[in-house]
């Protein structure tokens, strides 16, 4: 199938054309996420400029650093039936960040609105307030972005496996992979990775930049072929009964009980740190008491053995000052004694 036929395909979709309708669907939100600097918002560029056909433009106001510009749930509408949300980015999947994270991919946070990260419980406070702003009626397809410029590490394949594990119960769906900078001589080794945690659709593609801003036909082709794949799987997806508000009743519950256990062990480990803090405080003071008794202990010991040696200093002067009587008697007693003839 040619690039203008997945097109037409693209752009005739409707879930009204599903082999069960709609079941209350209206569109499919490509919720784009990954770490600060990956590409996203370059991706989003990209593909409004293959589909529409047009010059480059930054539309997304990408940084072209390692920087993110991105605080808000931007969406950009490329039909009636499909939308780009550009979610905000996070610096690292910590437990604070990954929260946030979910509640994006889960449509549960309004869209086009600022994106803060919240301390304890105020992202579950914000989900509620966020209540009548979001759309049951949207159906997720998370898309991960990552540059392939970053090495992988062992400790960065466990964190992105937990987050595609952990994405994929969210939302049911495993996150599609998109690898920008795809020229670049780390792309076997980031594909490998992908593929051990379980990404089983993989994009790579070179985004057109400020720097790159000339059209390719080998990137458009890419663009159209990524957006015929997601249709397709939408498709596939919508041929199984389902029901949007069910569904994002567990969306909220899986994130608001991530939120509830996330605190829940932020406030174990905080009690353990206090308890922690506390026993080495005693141990400290302990230690000091127990130097302080050596130190008394030492003191009493030389004040012990100073007074037994001016004792013995004293009843060795006694001695001799004894003997030296004695020899003093014994002449005197010499003298008066008459010698025998």
């Amino acid at each position: 199938m040619d690039d203008e036929e997945q097109r037409r395909k693209i752009r005739d979709f409707s879930f009204d054309k599903c082999k069960r309708g709609n079941q209350g669907f209206q569109r499919i939100l490509l919720q784009l996420f990954g770490y600060v600097g990956h590409g996203k918002s370059s991706f989003i560029n990209s593909i409004i400029c293959a589909w529409f056909k047009t010059n480059f433009k930054n539309y997304a106001n990408a940084a072209g650093t390692d920087e993110s510009h991105t605080t808000q749930r931007l969406t950009y509408g490329l039909t009636n039936n499909i939308v780009l949300v550009d979610n905000r980015g996070c610096a690292s999947m910590s437990a604070y960040e990954s929260g946030e994270i979910f509640a994006q991919l889960g449509n549960l946070l309004p869209l086009d609105q600022g994106v803060g990260w919240s301390k304890g419980f105020g992202l579950a406070d914000r989900i509620v307030e966020a209540e009548p702003l979001v759309k049951a009626s949207d159906f997720i397809i998370p898309i991960f972005v990552y540059s392939i410029k970053n090495s992988p590490t062992p400790d960065l394949k466990d964190e992105l496996k937990t987050i595609f594990q952990m994405s994929k119960k969210l939302t049911t769906v495993i996150p599609i992979v998109v690898l920008t900078n795809k020229n670049h001589q780390n792309s076997n080794e980031i594909k490998n990775m992908f593929t051990d945690i379980g990404a089983e659709k993989i994009f790579a593609l070179e985004n057109y930049t400020e720097r790159n801003p000339k059209r390719k036909v080998e990137t458009d082709s890419a663009v159209i072929r990524f957006l015929y794949e997601i249709i397709r799987d939408a498709e596939f997806r919508a041929e199984h009964p389902r029901d949007p508000d069910v569904e994002m009743m567990d969306r909220k519950w899986f994130v608001l009980e991530f939120i509830h256990a996330r605190e829940l062990m932020t406030q174990t480990q905080n009690l353990q740190r206090e308890i922690d803090e506390q026993k080495a405080k005693m141990e400290q003071e302990a230690k000091r008491r127990e130097e302080e008794e050596k130190k008394i202990m030492r003191r009493i010991r030389d004040q012990y053995q100073e007074k037994e040696q001016a004792l013995q200093q004293q009843f060795e002067r006694e001695r001799l000052w004894d003997q030296y009587e004695h020899e003093q008697r014994m002449k005197e007693l010499e003298k008066r004694t008459p010698k025998k003839k």
